[in-house]
């Protein structure tokens, strides 16, 4: 099997929705963020938790596997806010009145913006476009369906210029024929480089 083959056979793997289970759920890693207490890395361990449990009762609801919950976090207060997916099988803060006022008015780097997804992939394009147009979101985490946590955060030499280069990214893969896929192949690359734009990204179940 080639190289090429494989990556696309994962890829197509990590696409695909799957169930929520009570395993999986007591299986989220507690994250290991650089500059937070080892009681705060296990208070988002236990929302990351629960906004699983909240999806698992969401897809029981609507008979599927594909719902998401979002939960934004005050990293200052620790104050937090859950928004219901839709049926639709997407996830708007705008479907929070409170979350949304939140964000709207919360200060530079103050609001952390927690959601699943029920493959086990990591951002796609529109996460990376709210992480990077709002001031306010300091820190964006996805929970796979399979417990997999990915955070990113953003540094001191963060610029928001780089959806420009994703945006070219994407297109130049288009061209090459990517016409189905190619933003998630601009995204890999982005995540891949993260440290050039001013961008942690951590991944995985190891110590994050």
């Amino acid at each position: 099997m080639s190289n090429i083959f494989r990556e696309l056979l994962a890829q197509k793997n990590r696409n695909r929705a799957i169930d929520i289970t009570d395993v999986a759920i007591s299986k989220v890693p507690k994250t290991h963020i650089y500059g937070f207490s080892n009681e705060q890395n296990t208070y988002i361990q236990a929302l990351h938790r629960e906004l699983l449990k909240e999806a698992q009762k969401l897809n029981k609801e609507y008979h599927t596997n594909l719902m998401e919950v979002g939960i934004l976090l005050d990293i200052h207060t620790w104050d937090y806010w859950k928004i219901k997916g839709k049926k639709d099988c997407t996830v708007d803060i705008k479907e929070s009145v409170e979350a949304f006022k939140v964000l709207m008015n919360a200060r530079k780097n103050q609001l952390m913006m927690m959601h699943n997804h029920p493959s086990t992939g990591t951002f796609s394009g529109e996460d990376f476009k709210t992480f990077c147009n709002n001031d306010a979101i300091y820190m964006m985490t996805v929970v796979g369906n399979d417990a997999s946590v990915y955070i990113l955060v953003k540094m001191k030499d963060f610029d928001k210029k780089v959806l420009a280069e994703y945006a070219q990214i994407a297109q130049e893969y288009y061209e090459l024929g990517y016409k189905k896929n190619n933003g998630t192949m601009a995204m890999k690359h982005i995540l891949k480089n993260a440290s050039k734009y001013g961008i942690e990204y951590k991944k995985g179940r190891n110590r994050l």
